[in-house]
């Protein structure tokens, strides 16, 4: 299954880039911030089980999209 459709190879890798950035930065400041919370304020289970898992589901999309090309 192609997820690419129209997109040329530079805008795929462009795409996965972004969708791992974004993984990144909700585990910095969603999981460290449940561990650590007295720097930004306390982060509940909620949000941390949510960015947790919408972290994974993005960093599987990237990898998925590399794996396409």
């Amino acid at each position: 299954m192609k997820m690419t459709g129209k997109l040329n190879k530079e805008q795929v890798e462009s795409i996965s880039k972004f969708f791992a950035d974004v993984s990144k930065l909700l585990i910095a400041s969603v999981v460290i911030g449940f561990f650590i919370p007295n720097v930004a304020g306390s982060v509940d289970v909620i949000t941390f089980v949510g960015g947790s898992v919408l972290s994974i589901v993005l960093f599987t999309v990237s990898v998925i999209m590399l794996k396409s090309e």
